[in-house]
């Protein structure tokens, strides 16, 4: 694979680490419905993040470590906050996505446009409107 696409791969991977420590303050602070929805959000980035690893591993790249924490743009203290976090969570991880689809093949472009359309999905779970070409 070419240096861009392992590029691509890592920021992909940062924002799968950004989105797994995102879920863990959303969960706390929605409930019901929208709490299932950010436990199945947050297996779905922790099972993406862990691809994502595998293949920078395989191509025998740096897998960076996760940061410590990340920033949310403020305070996350209400369900609304929670939401558009999740929202913007999603939104960010569709531009990785679709970077990495433009420079990966086979397989691995494969996965990166299933990637990109879930999290196009999630945000309009949460409440982004849809857009012909999200992020």
């Amino acid at each position: 694979m070419s240096d861009q696409t392992i590029d691509n791969l890592t920021r992909a991977l940062e924002g799968e680490y950004a989105a797994t420590y995102a879920y863990g303050l959303i969960g706390a602070r929605v409930s019901g419905a929208a709490q299932v929805r950010a436990r199945q959000a947050l297996t779905a980035h922790r099972q993406a993040r862990d691809e994502v690893r595998f293949d920078l591993a395989a191509l025998q790249a740096p897998v960076p470590p996760p940061a410590a924490a990340y920033n949310t743009d403020g305070p996350i203290d209400t369900p609304a906050q929670a939401t558009a976090l999740a929202v913007q969570t999603e939104l960010r991880l569709v531009r990785n996505w679709a970077a990495v689809a433009t420079t990966a093949a086979g397989a691995s472009r494969d996965r990166a446009v299933r990637h990109c359309q879930e999290c196009a999905t999630r945000a309009t779970s949460w409440g982004s409107p849809s857009q012909a070409f999200p992020g």
